[in-house]
């Protein structure tokens, strides 16, 4: 009987540091503030935010370039054009893809596409050189925000995704700089055989197991 009364009591004892020390440690985690959401959050939304932007003034630029408006000088241009703005449409979905899942990825919840309009700026009027001025303004200012936004973000990762696709972005606006500039006269037929070969990849490095970067596309090769 002592024995089992000294067990009993050891055991009562040891199930009493056990309780003080878990109350002890539950008072300590009173003390912690709530949890601070991850700080790249925010950006990385921002820049979500501005791709399903641009997605959506594709969506309102295609149509135009695809039955251009009577008269229009570029008339001959629009339907060639509108096949490279839907490639590139597409690959505006790919980096939204890549970063909503960045933000998921680190706790966050990715803006909905739903709550993104489009609308025209002020003096746009329908035309193909007015939908190229659009796409190659947004294009210029979402190179701009992604340099931006690469500067204030704290993980590598974040920095990584961002400046991934800041290069295609930047591609995008030279491209529509070089037409508009006329450094280049574009050829209806040229631009339909060479639709693969404009800005041919979404990123600059590939993501995941995809060749979606410009580091999968072979260098020139020099001749003789």
């Amino acid at each position: 009987m002592t024995t089992n009364k000294f067990l009993s009591r050891r055991a009562l004892l040891g199930g009493a540091a056990v309780t003080g020390s878990a109350l002890a440690l539950q008072a300590c985690g009173d003390d912690v503030g709530p949890v601070v959401p991850n700080p790249d959050i925010p950006p990385l939304n921002n820049l979500l935010a501005a791709e399903y932007g641009a997605i959506a003034a594709y969506s309102a630029g295609i149509p135009i370039l695809e039955m251009p408006p009577t008269g229009d000088p570029l008339a001959a241009n629009g339907p060639a054009l509108g096949v490279i703005a839907r490639a590139w449409q597409t690959q505006h979905r790919e980096h939204a893809a890549q970063l909503a899942a960045t933000v998921t990825a680190i706790g966050g919840t990715p803006v909905a596409e739903s709550s993104i309009t489009f609308t025209a700026p002020t003096g746009f009027t329908p035309s193909v050189r007015n939908v190229m001025v659009l796409a190659c303004n947004a294009e210029k200012a979402a190179a701009i925000a992604y340099n931006q936004a690469v500067k204030t973000m704290t993980a590598a990762s974040s920095r990584y995704i961002a400046a991934n696709i800041e290069g295609a972005e930047t591609q995008h606006f030279v491209i529509l700089y070089t037409l508009l500039k006329q450094v280049v006269a574009p050829n209806p037929a040229s631009l339909i055989s060479m639709i693969n070969e404009i800005a041919p990849k979404a990123f600059v490095v590939n993501v995941g197991t995809a060749t979606n970067g410009l580091s999968s596309i072979a260098d020139f090769t020099y001749t003789a």
